[in-house]
């Protein structure tokens, strides 16, 4: 499709005298794009895509009764967000500054209109803006700088202290604490609490934003007690576990484990979450069991960040930052199967950041024999200056919001040198290399 193919649709969607003709030739426009196309199309259309994605959060700011209810404009908005989401995995072709202007909100106004309609709005409109925020933090998850835009400061400043710490909040985290929890009381409300606005909150804790109205400590205080309850209930039936669950569960892992490591307090954070003086380490081996998931790790992505991806990445976090503070690789090792599953985690996941963490894990667990005995040494060298080498090449001097210092301390490094003790896997050359940037 060329620009005039698109363009000329475009009068009739911003004086809202569209007809169902017309957002069939639309819908019809943006299902034909696929990813092998979708990069000559933005690139010949970019003036008609921002107005029309413009277009959609006008539509979505004042929710009109007059397209709510239409079938095919409904689906339209489903195409466009299908559209989106091959956009934001566009990782080779499109320029991070397109991917913002077309998805990112321009007006503080649009937020606040979508936000107004929460509490009252119907299920098919909750739907739809669950999928536009949803969108909105997939690419700031990829592009952590644009959490500090006007917009997105107002929009997460206004989630933490209207959905957030609220009653309602709580509601719906307490009844994922049921054991005999039901399909029913799932409703795209519920959805935008703890899904949209956990993982909204959990991008923004993540790149360190400093401009919430609240702390990591006063999240994890007011949402621990249930959430403890609920990790632990759930662990237990994860093979039944629907997708609604899933988002919901993942999502607000997610979040606590970015305020554990937001403004550097890590240690004292997880231990609001595991004190002690639990010697049972009950959440602990409730995480393992989430990250024990084989079905799970089938379906991580390096892609898109999915659901799966979210719970695994945010359950070995975790996992990871509790070991380390409470000093328990020889526990972990030898009471538990989680090397194993870390083993298979390390060689199979598309992830990277999976495996960073799967790779570490493994290092501060296991003895230098023990780590010689998996043979897998070649692969995790390899590995590890491959993201070094990608950090040492990027502006930021960063690898997936990770700097150098830190790859660059601790587990990783114990890794690659005890490593190299047994074996000849690890170059020379990028050895010296790896004790030059160190020093």
């Amino acid at each position: 499709m060329t620009e005039n193919n698109l363009e000329q649709f475009v009068p009739a969607f911003l004086n809202a005298s569209w007809s169902n003709d017309v957002i069939m030739k639309m819908t019809d426009i943006f299902e034909k794009q696929t990813s092998s196309t979708i990069s000559s199309f933005v690139s010949a259309s970019l003036k008609s895509l921002i107005t029309i994605e413009h277009w959609t959060w006008q539509m979505l700011s004042k929710y009109s009764q007059q397209w709510i209810n239409l079938d095919d404009c409904v689906k339209f908005f489903h195409v466009l967000h299908s559209f989106n989401l091959k956009l934001i995995s566009n990782n080779d072709e499109i320029q991070p500054d397109t991917k913002i202007s077309l998805i990112i909100p321009s007006s503080i106004a649009w937020i606040d209109g979508v936000l107004e309609q929460i509490k009252s709005s119907n299920d098919t409109f909750l739907t739809l803006v669950c999928m536009w925020f949803d969108t909105v933090s997939y690419l700031a998850h990829d592009i952590s700088d644009i959490v500090y835009l006007p917009t997105l400061l107002h929009l997460n400043s206004r989630l933490s202290r209207e959905f957030l710490i609220t009653d309602q909040y709580k509601f719906y985290l307490k009844q994922l604490c049921d054991p005999n929890l039901t399909q029913s009381v799932f409703n795209p409300k519920q959805r935008f609490y703890l899904k949209t606005c956990s993982f909204s909150l959990n991008v923004c804790l993540s790149s360190k934003s400093q401009n919430l109205p609240f702390t990591g400590a006063e999240i994890i205080k007011f949402l621990n007690e249930d959430y403890s309850q609920m990790i632990l209930i759930n662990s237990y039936t994860i093979d039944s576990w629907s997708g609604e669950l899933l988002a919901c569960i993942a999502h607000i892992i997610g979040l606590m484990c970015s305020a554990c490591w937001w403004c550097e307090l890590k240690p004292q954070y997880i231990q609001l979450i595991v004190p002690s003086e639990d010697t049972t380490y009950e959440h602990i081996f409730a995480l393992i069991r989430l990250v024990s998931y084989q079905p799970y790790h089938q379906r991580i992505s390096a892609q898109s960040y999915n659901d799966e991806t979210v719970l695994i990445d945010a359950s070995l976090g975790f996992l990871l930052s509790t070991v380390e503070t409470y000093d328990l690789g020889c526990f972990i090792s030898s009471q538990t199967n989680l090397p194993t599953i870390l083993w298979s985690i390390a060689q199979t996941s598309p992830y990277d950041r999976i495996r960073v963490c799967a790779y570490g894990f493994l290092a501060e667990i296991l003895s230098d024999k023990q780590l010689k005995a998996l043979k897998i040494s070649n692969n995790m060298c390899e590995f590890f200056f491959h993201i070094l080498e990608q950090a040492w090449n990027h502006p930021t001097k960063r690898w997936k919001k990770i700097t150098i210092q830190h790859l660059l301390k601790g587990i990783f490094i114990r890794a690659c040198f005890v490593l190299r003790r047994y074996a000849n896997n690890c170059p020379p050359i990028k050895m010296s290399f790896l004790t030059q940037m160190k020093s």
